[in-house]
């Protein structure tokens, strides 16, 4: 009897070992997790924009978003305080997580602005210490040159969103250089909307010449639209106007055009395409000594030169002329064989009548002629 009494408490005994040794392990575990957990499970995008200088409202705006995506923007802005106690698994935890978020953000440094920061151990002075160096707020050299920027800042080539984009960009940095710090919020609600009306302007003033109505209409009502409205409007004026300029037919010719070059016969090379003023072969002998001709076989004056070529490819205004006629006179020249009435076939110039002027200068004008 005393042997099995024994026995059960050695039993007993082996069993409190084993269980103090499973609650060690489990223990052991416990304090390794944390510790490993939120290098395993964080994993944040690289940011696009490396800072150089300038661009830290860009980056420091692309930076936060990326952060919240996590729930780590409280390591940059000092939310996320360092646990006193440095043998807790909450201050490994909190070690493990800053360091991360610290060799995220040189990565997205250029390597001189990294160099300035490396040595510096929490993301929270990491952070603080760019605002100071790079932000700008408060300077009012660059408040005076973003206002200037604004000021001047026209749609010229731009489509009308590319346009607001860059004024929304300029209107962010300027808010930063100069924010606006008021006691109440009525107050800062009614500055609100008087920068709102203070841009919409900007914003209509910068607008091309093609927006002018639309424009004016916005200007001619009681009360400017807001913002987001008259960007909206733009944009849709902006979508009308083009399709109104694909659907634009092509202007008619002139009406003393009478058919198209393509069709015309050059009298000179007897090619189709081109008229003789801007032919490039060389000017062929038109006609021989004879009536109607001087001397160097050219229609005209003593001394004056060839004009029939140039007049025989002018067009025939509409005041009387058609193609018919020309055809059917170029149709009786070929039957008749008559090369003198081929050559000084013009078209139908019925309407330049003769008048009685200068009768008495009809005979010398003959003699003249046949010489």
């Amino acid at each position: 009897m005393g042997e099995n009494q024994g026995l059960e408490k050695a039993i007993e005994k082996l069993a409190e070992l084993l269980t103090a040794k499973v609650g060690a392990a489990a223990s052991l575990n416990n304090a390794i997790v944390p510790h490993i957990e939120p290098i395993q499970k964080i994993d944040l995008m690289p940011n696009e924009i490396k800072l150089e200088g300038k661009n830290y409202l860009s980056w420091s705006r692309r930076a936060l978003l990326i952060l919240r995506t996590k729930g780590l923007e409280g390591f940059v802005s000092g939310e996320a305080e360092e646990p006193g106690d440095k043998k807790t698994s909450e201050w490994r935890t909190w070690s493990s997580t800053n360091s991360l978020i610290v060799a995220w953000l040189l990565n997205s440094l250029s390597p001189t602005i990294a160099a300035t920061v490396e040595t510096i151990s929490t993301a929270t002075e990491v952070w603080k210490t760019l605002s100071k160096l790079y932000s700008g707020e408060g300077n009012v050299m660059l408040i005076a040159e973003t206002e200037e920027r604004v000021g001047e800042l026209r749609q010229g080539e731009n489509s009308v969103m590319e346009y607001v984009a860059e004024l929304q960009r300029l209107w962010a940095d300027l808010d930063h250089y100069d924010p606006l710090d008021l006691p109440h919020a009525d107050c800062i609600a009614a500055a609100r909307k008087w920068i709102e009306r203070r841009r919409v302007m900007q914003f209509l003033k910068g607008l091309n010449s093609e927006f002018e109505a639309r424009r004016a209409t916005l200007f001619h009502q009681p009360t400017l639209p807001a913002l987001e409205d008259a960007i909206a409007a733009m944009a849709q004026e902006e979508v009308r106007l083009k399709l109104m300029k694909n659907n634009t037919t092509t202007p008619s010719h002139p009406a003393f055009i009478a058919t198209d070059y393509k069709s015309r016969e050059c009298f000179n090379c007897g090619e189709k395409g081109h008229l003789i003023r801007s032919c490039t072969a060389p000017r062929r002998n038109m006609r021989g000594r004879g009536r109607g001709y001087n001397r160097g076989g050219l229609r005209g004056g003593r001394g004056r030169g060839y004009s029939g070529g140039q007049r025989a490819n002018v067009a025939v205004s509409e005041e009387g002329s058609s193609l018919a006629t020309q055809e059917e006179s170029k149709k009786r020249t070929e039957s008749t064989g008559d090369k003198d009435h081929e050559d000084c076939s013009y078209g139908n110039f019925a309407h330049f009548v003769s008048t009685d002027e200068g009768e008495a200068n009809g005979e010398e004008a003959w003699d003249w002629n046949q010489a």
